[in-house]
């Protein structure tokens, strides 16, 4: 009996969680601020306080993203390295193509609601993201 239960607990879970669609995409854009890593279902580290966020800005099937440091004075400051990436679904998953000067890689996006992102790496690490909606950048990357 209990493992009938368990059986029809877990479908139930397992169905329930969000399907992922191009729709949802654009909640990418914006500041996400890393909470933790995960690392064969264990926690590896929590981040209590972030000196950066990433900020998303994705249209057509493209985008970048790059680090905004967070000042003490409560100011911000873009850094200049930009990421560019695309968008690839593959069997109904969705992947962040990377792209730098120095490296490309692959990241499966699990998890993209309106303040939640979670990203996958090809080595089974997941990065738990949160929206940031209180930082306004201008065009020259400074606070308006």
């Amino acid at each position: 009996m209990k493992k009938i239960l368990f059986v029809a607990l877990f479908f139930i879970l397992t169905s329930c969680s969000k399907k992922i669609s191009s729709s949802d995409l654009y909640f990418l854009n914006g500041f996400w601020e890393i909470e933790k890593v995960v690392k064969e279902g264990k926690t590896v580290k929590e981040y209590k306080i972030n000196e950066s966020v990433e900020r998303f800005e994705f249209h057509d099937n493209k985008g970048m993203r790059n680090k905004v440091i967070l000042l003490y004075n409560g100011n911000f400051v873009l850094n200049n390295v930009v990421q560019e990436f695309s968008i690839e679904e593959k069997e109904g998953t969705f992947y962040l193509l990377n792209h730098t000067e120095f490296s490309d890689w692959r990241e499966e996006i699990e998890k993209l609601e309106e303040k939640e992102l979670v990203i996958k790496n090809e080595e089974g690490i997941q990065y738990f993201f949160k929206k940031r909606t209180d930082i306004n950048l201008g065009t020259n990357g400074k606070e308006i």
